[in-house]
């Protein structure tokens, strides 16, 4: 089938990458069976020395989104759509380029130092300065640091500070002092880290959103309105937002007061919103915009010019575990495997997608025990209706088993139960299909209910749903960036799980020195994640897009960077 032959390559590409980087692995648009060509690292045409280039003297990109940004706080942002426009607006103390490499002198940063027990970091910057000419400081690092752990803030990402000396201790409230917090501006330049225990991609997690720079004044004058609005903050990457219509359009123009702005070549970058397929093909097919994720309907009229972004990253279903029917392990297990992911795959996918039977993704280290974390735990750790008759008499005989438990019917689950997603025509489509898979093998109906992206992520944080849809992508090259998700007090726990045996493995995992105990430990996790399933794999995530060829050097990576246009240019055309 198409989808092995994908999730074969998927594989192999994670795998080849994950070998030459220290941090985030770099992508490859890949062969996915479809009649793609195999292109660089990032969709672009091969070229031989800059040259040769011929740039076209308009530098403008247009493209689309899907959903409008929810956030551009750096802090409180917890999505991909708002973490593409930051990484382009905001310089954190590293900028992740093609090879995802964590470099000197790539952001604002010029060098760093690490003291022989490889505990303490210390970071020297660059003269910068945000659109409004106030210079970027070690204040303000130091600032947006401590701001992440500040319980007031409630920043779902807070743990991805947990490394460094008392930031778990502060944000629990366990000390209130942030100055005993391992975070020290020494002087306008200089920032150190003092780590509890050595972390070998910690540099690495310095690319992600919550460690970009706010501005203290301004969160101050505009408090919860802070990256609301394009006028509601600073910037100090290499572009800035000029214009934002919530639901409807963003500008970005290149900015002139950026440290690297030589190396920027775009001028203008628009962006459309729109959550309809169709308007979307239309605005690519009209030249309107530069390049559009393809949704099933069009993967076949654009099979030759397909590209496949891969990302190491997973779609799943929640199940809300406070719900009285999906408290049960035995209910959550018969709906997680109670459709067939291989022909969903197939049929709607055209074979685009890799079916998912484990939570985290292939190309994710497993050393010392395998040099894969799925070598060492199988590609498969639950199977579905795809896996022959007997499956679906076993999860009959769960569903029927769990309903007991409860001491309800089938008649009381029948439309009790509903599956949340985004607004847009291709989710409900997918709603639908699971809808009727469940409704012939199951027995039963299970609602939809759609809402726009900000909200659909609302909903699903705030346990206001029974089930839905979700997905997660790396941020930094290790299993732990899946494993402690799930943890009883993790802030994107949204199932509301809890598991002792679990949170015990996944502290096991963060505090032995042990190599082999640590990724042991996660393995064994994620096999009771996958026993219980508050969550349930479908897919690994491979998207389908189309990119003029006139476009080039963007930076796409599996972890965390999705399309960094720093280095970015349009040809002659």
């Amino acid at each position: 089938m198409r989808t092995r032959k994908l999730l074969a390559l998927l594989l192999a590409l994670l795998m080849v990458t994950s070998l030459a980087l220290t941090a985030c692995g770099g992508d490859e648009d890949v062969d996915s069976g479809t009649g793609s060509d195999i292109t660089d690292n990032n969709g672009n045409d091969a070229t031989n020395g800059e040259d040769e280039i011929k740039y076209a003297d308009e530098q403008v990109l247009n493209y689309c989104f899907n959903a409008d940004p929810p956030c551009l706080d750096p802090q409180l942002s917890t999505d991909t759509t708002s973490s593409t426009i930051m990484n382009d607006t905001l310089e954190g103390i590293i900028r992740m380029d093609h090879d995802g490499t964590a470099k000197e002198g790539s952001g604002m940063a010029t060098s760093w130092d690490v003291s022989d027990d490889a505990l303490t970091y210390t970071f020297h910057l660059r003269d910068a300065n945000w659109t409004d000419g106030v210079p970027v400081t070690a204040y303000d690092f130091e600032y947006s640091w401590i701001r992440a752990l500040d319980p007031a803030t409630a920043s779902q990402y807070a743990f991805l500070v947990y490394p460094i000396v008392n930031a778990q201790e502060f944000n629990s409230g366990e000390i209130t002092d942030p100055s005993e917090v391992g975070i020290k501006a020494l002087d306008e330049k200089t920032i150190q880290v003092t780590l509890k225990q050595q972390d070998p991609v910690f540099v690495s997690k310095l690319q992600h959103s919550t460690f970009f720079p706010s501005r203290k004044d301004l969160v101050e004058k505009y408090g919860d309105s802070y990256g609301q609005d394009f006028d509601k903050t600073e910037y100090c990457g290499p572009f800035k937002v000029v214009e934002w219509v919530h639901e409807q359009n963003l500008r970005l123009v290149k900015n002139e007061g950026y440290w690297d702005k030589d190396v920027v070549k775009i001028e203008e970058i628009n962006i459309v919103i729109n959550s309809d397929t169709n308007t979307r093909i239309n605005l690519y097919e009209t030249g309107e915009i530069d390049s559009v994720s393809i949704a099933p309907q069009f993967i076949d009229t654009y099979r030759d010019q397909l590209k496949i972004l891969i990302k190491a990253g997973t779609r799943f279903f929640s199940y809300n575990t406070k719900n009285e029917f999906l408290a049960s392990e035995k209910i959550r297990n018969a709906i997680a495997r109670g459709w067939d992911r291989e022909l969903y795959n197939e049929t709607r996918y055209k074979g685009t997608r890799p079916s998912a039977y484990a939570f985290v993704p292939p190309g994710m280290p497993g050393a010392p025990i395998a040099t894969y974390f799925r070598d060492a735990n199988g590609m498969e750790l639950f199977t579905d209706m795809h896996h022959g008759a007997a499956v679906k008499d076993e999860v009959l005989k769960l569903l029927e088993e769990g309903l007991a438990e409860v001491g309800k019917t089938k008649a009381d689950i029948d439309g009790a139960l509903a599956y949340s997603c985004t607004d847009s025509d291709a989710a409900l489509q997918d709603a639908q299909i699971y809808q009727q898979m469940w409704k012939e093998n199951l027995g039963f109906e299970i609602g939809i209910e759609q809402a726009t992206w900000r909200v659909h992520l609302d909903k699903m944080h705030t346990g206001e749903f029974t089930m839905g849809y979700m997905g997660w992508v790396g941020d930094y090259n290790d299993p732990m960036t899946f494993m402690d998700l799930y943890i009883t007090e993790s802030s994107f726990n949204d199932p509301g799980w809890s598991n002792a045996e679990f949170d015990a493995l996944i502290e096991k995992a963060n505090t032995t020195v042990d190599a082999k105990e640590r990724m042991q430990a996660m393995l064994d996790a994620e096999k009771i994640l996958m026993k219980e399933l508050p969550i349930s794999p479908y897919s690994y995530i491979a998207d389908p897009y189309v990119q003029r060829d006139y476009v080039q050097n963007i930076v796409r990576l599996p972890i965390l960077v999705d399309s960094g246009k720093k280095w970015a240019y349009v040809l002659e055309h």
